[in-house]
């Protein structure tokens, strides 16, 4: 908090000032930060933003951050059926792409249907 006193050196040598040794003071950026975080946290604390799903119109949403989110919901969806592979989300996403109408349901069938599974 103190900072770190470095001497002033000119062409090698300590400068003074009046018989006394000149020092630079340089305070460390982080620490002062977190201090302020810690002692004010109201005003400089960390904010995080947490959005609530519910809340996002799906309209003003990229195709890019749809195609995530799509994607996510998926893997969650086939986690909970213990059918979480690269290859089922692959399927997934190419009957999708056909058009077709996929459910979790009806994959955990075909697999347990498929012979050697």
């Amino acid at each position: 908090m103190e900072g770190v006193r470095r001497p002033v050196l000119y062409r090698g040598k300590q400068v003074y000032i009046q018989g006394k040794p000149l020092f630079d003071i340089e305070y460390s950026d982080q620490l002062l930060i977190r201090l302020l975080e810690a002692f004010n946290p109201e005003k400089y604390g960390r904010r995080v933003e947490q959005i609530n799903l519910m809340d996002i119109d799906p309209d003003k949403l990229t195709p890019e951050v749809l195609d995530k989110l799509a994607d996510h919901l998926i893997q969650k969806a086939l986690k909970e059926k213990g059918l979480n592979s690269p290859e089922m989300v692959a399927e997934v996403g190419r009957r999708l792409e056909a058009g077709e109408t996929v459910t979790v349901e009806a994959l955990a069938q075909e697999q347990t249907d498929e012979p050697g599974k």
